[in-house]
């Protein structure tokens, strides 16, 4: 791996599927789309090449032109950071979901070796990305979550999320190592340096956007991504977002029919184009 880091966009798929679902390469897709300066990369933990260049959803991503597949091997890549040996860890074993662990510590050790962007493959792009060097955003009044972080690489910042995930990580609870974990690491930061952990606020030279930047629709209205009647309605609430966060692990069940004028219809048609034809013929798709 040698990337450049001003570059960097990075997507991960930790489960060891050989195949991409429709949102995750209209996420890769869209990320490409509104950011053609930036190299794109997926990493994916797949063992079988040769199963995952005959999926369709991964054809897709793997035929744009700023985007390169990476296989992920955490000893040979990630050997010098704390990471690689929590890996191997029984911790890591104890881990009831093992794939979002993965990425949860992937993630952080990816910005601290090359520095750049990460984002989750349930956020689809809709504009290019801010131009700061470091940033993350709220997905409520005072949670920040780890879903789209840029940092620059062994910046205070993403070395110190590297080396609390390892020493505070918890194999069991929902959420701790990722949203828990980056907000507690800006909630101390503010309160050193500015006195004030909020929208706006930048603490570990890292800019805290507001909800409304990557995370417009909360979790709790997400059933309406796929709500004819809600479009007008989310499309207001995302006119200024960089991303839209979909909810996949909550809403995974359930099935997009292209062309039905829904929320989440507008979302691909308007942003990953090429996905949106390929789902046009397969008909309803989660």
């Amino acid at each position: 791996m040698n990337y450049i880091e001003s570059g960097n966009i990075f997507f991960s798929e930790t489960s060891g599927r050989c195949y991409l679902k429709t949102r995750e390469s209209c996420a890769i897709e869209s990320a490409a789309k509104h950011n053609p300066t930036y190299r794109i990369r997926f990493i994916y933990t797949c063992n079988n090449f040769t199963e995952l260049i005959k999926d369709e959803g991964f054809q897709i991503i793997y035929r744009i032109r700023n985007v390169e597949a990476v296989q992920l091997n955490v000893q040979q890549n990630f050997s010098e950071y704390p990471f690689a040996k929590w890996y191997q860890s029984k911790d890591f074993k104890k881990t009831i979901n093992k794939p979002v662990g993965l990425s949860d510590g992937l993630r952080y050790t990816l910005l601290r070796k090359f520095g750049g962007t990460t984002l989750d493959t349930d956020c689809i792009s809709r504009k290019p990305l801010p131009s700061l060097l470091a940033f993350a955003g709220f997905q409520s009044g005072s949670v920040v979550n780890n879903a789209v972080i840029r940092a620059q690489k062994e910046s205070p910042f993403i070395i110190e999320c590297t080396e609390r995930f390892v020493s505070e990580y918890s194999p069991t609870t929902w959420g701790y190592n990722g949203p828990r974990l980056l907000t507690q690491v800006f909630k101390e930061a503010c309160k050193k340096e500015t006195k004030r952990y909020g929208t706006g606020s930048k603490c570990y030279n890292v800019y805290l956007f507001p909800t409304s930047a990557f995370y417009p629709v909360h979790f709790s209205k997400s059933n309406l991504f796929f709500d004819p009647n809600a479009t007008s309605l989310l499309q207001d609430m995302w006119k200024d977002s960089y991303t839209v966060h979909i909810w996949n692990k909550i809403v995974q069940r359930k099935h997009h029919k292209p062309g039905d004028g829904s929320p989440m219809d507008h979302l691909f048609k308007e942003n990953c184009p090429v996905t949106y034809s390929y789902i046009m013929k397969q008909g309803p798709v989660s």
